[in-house]
């Protein structure tokens, strides 16, 4: 069996924000990103939505669809991190569960169009160590280089 592959970081940096109604929940991470220069690190955040665009990877269709939810949703969880891709522009790469009003939840990799409609919190947590991603031969998804 193949070892995983790995690296070891050190935490620094703890970025809090908060989002505004009517923000694009991807569109914002990046800006925080952008304008705090982190490298990589790791993202969560809590909140509620009025408009969710996830996703998730056929690999038939080798090609990311998605699905649109246009309620109010409470963001139950949503976790992910950020990398930079081999010309050094950012990606965010995290996951959405999302709980309507009876409790039926909808998860999946957060696309843009999510929607804040009351707020959103975030933490960031900023790493020691530049992560990349690098095209992947088999699956042509940008992946971790490590």
């Amino acid at each position: 069996m193949d070892m995983v592959r790995s690296i070891e970081t050190r935490p620094m940096r703890v970025i809090v924000a908060r989002m505004e109604p009517g923000e694009d929940i991807l569109d914002t991470i990046e800006k925080v990103v952008e304008t705090k220069g982190i490298r990589s690190g790791t993202i969560n955040l809590i909140g509620a939505t009025s408009r969710v665009q996830l996703g998730y990877f056929d690999r038939r269709a080798n090609e990311y669809k998605s699905f649109l939810l246009n309620e109010d949703l409470e963001v139950v969880s949503c976790m992910g991190n950020i990398s930079r891709l081999e010309d050094g522009s950012p990606v965010i790469h995290a996951h959405m569960i999302v709980s309507s009003e009876t409790g039926n939840c909808y998860g999946g990799h957060l696309m843009k169009g999510c929607e804040v409609s009351v707020t959103i919190e975030m933490i960031i947590q900023e790493m020691d160590i530049d992560m990349t991603r690098a095209t992947d031969s088999h699956t042509g998804l940008n992946l971790l280089d490590l």
